[in-house]
């Protein structure tokens, strides 16, 4: 992608103000979100003790687009808006404490990023996808370097690592007599001075498509998940409609545990259907970037098995489930045995899921297609 008048439309589904909820106030899982009527002795509820967000009003409450929300080690919660264009810091009770970075071409500034990691340690780097690069702060947040010349531009999400390497889903493109061929690479870099990763893990095909007086339209979004744990292990999990596919992975890239199961097709409802689903899309024009949200009505109707993975302090594999009538999880040992369930206690269905950032440093979620404001919710498993 050159910095000219070309477009990039990324077509894929991105399917102080505290307000206390406790547990159980509103009834029973099952009666708010569809899951089970009763909590078994083997399921775990998550409460939504808090949430930091306004409709209108102060404009550090105040979300516009949310990209991705987590903790640091030192409990801060840290939130990348699209709009925005930086990370804002909030304290863990939701109080604003300041920035990482800031909106910009320079060094330390980003033009429109798109994820962050947080290493052990308290530094973060945060990649941005127009400056084609990632930059690097230390635990005081402070700048101290950036990683660029990325040919086909930097990885899309990143994680870091106990060692200091980042993990993270970067796009290769090859031109061939019949076209361009494309693939979504998961890869760990360890030489922070060098865009060649030092390992790639799985390389999975993309349909692309170069040839439109637009630009470049990539008809599919991201086809795995995958979290990082306290030791450095790789939990990678398959988006798929039919096939439950969890993987465990070293961290020079040693299968440790693999579970595959096939499960039964579950259609979208018509009122997810009529919902649609939510497009990024960027635009360079004469140096000039921008980017902006759309719906897409024409989504593919069926529900996904595995939404997405994490990973928390106790290395405890938790896979949010896409299948039922609202967000559930099943979570592992690292041998892949299943230790227990999960379930939300908010009243989440799929239309208005948010994405889930469970982590070593904490857990939460986030909206990024809201029904009514962008908000973060912090989690907290029941006494």
């Amino acid at each position: 992608m050159t910095r000219s008048g070309r477009v990039l439309t990324a077509i894929a589904a991105l399917s102080t103000a505290v307000l206390t909820m406790a547990c159980g106030e509103g009834g029973a899982p099952g009666e708010q979100g569809g899951g089970p009527s009763t909590v078994a002795p083997d399921t775990v509820t998550l409460c939504v003790t808090d949430t930091i967000g306004l409709e209108m009003g102060d404009s550090l409450y105040v979300f516009g687009s949310l990209m991705q929300a987590g903790y640091s080690p030192d409990g801060d919660i840290l939130v990348l808006d699209l709009q925005k264009g930086f990370l804002s810091v909030y304290t863990s009770d939701g109080v604003y404490e300041g920035t990482v970075g800031s909106h910009g071409p320079g060094p330390g500034e980003f033009e429109i990023p798109t994820a962050f990691a947080v290493f052990p340690d308290g530094g973060v780097a945060v990649t941005d996808i127009v400056g084609r690069d990632v930059s690097f702060f230390d635990p005081s947040r402070s700048y101290t370097g950036t990683l660029s010349g990325f040919q086909w531009g930097p990885p899309m999400s990143i994680a870091g690592t106990p060692d200091g390497s980042i993990i993270g889903q970067s796009i290769t493109m090859s031109f061939t007599d019949d076209g361009v061929e494309g693939s979504q690479d998961l890869a760990r870099w360890s030489d922070l001075s060098s865009p060649e990763p030092t390992e790639v893990y799985m390389s999975l095909p993309m349909d692309m498509d170069l040839t439109g007086d637009q630009g470049a339209e990539v008809r599919t979004g991201p086809t795995i998940d995958y979290a990082v744990g306290t030791d450095g292990s790789i939990a990678v999990a398959e988006i798929s409609d039919t096939l439950f596919s969890l993987a465990l992975l070293s961290p020079d890239g040693i299968e440790l545990m693999s579970i595959e199961e096939e499960r039964d097709r579950v259609p979208l409802t018509q009122e997810e259907l009529d919902a649609g689903a939510l497009a990024l899309s960027l635009t360079i024009t004469d140096g000039t970037a921008s980017a902006s949200t759309s719906r897409i009505e024409d989504i593919y109707p069926y529900r996904n098995v595995i939404q997405s993975v994490g990973i928390d302090a106790e290395n405890r594999i938790w896979v949010e489930l896409g299948y039922g009538e609202a967000p559930f999880f099943e979570v592992f040992d690292g041998d892949g045995n299943l230790l227990f369930d999960a379930v939300v206690d908010a009243g989440f269905d799929n239309i208005d899921r948010p994405s889930f950032s469970i982590t070593p440093y904490g857990m939460l979620a986030f909206d990024r297609d809201p029904l009514d404001y962008p908000k973060i919710y912090l989690l907290q498993p029941a006494d």
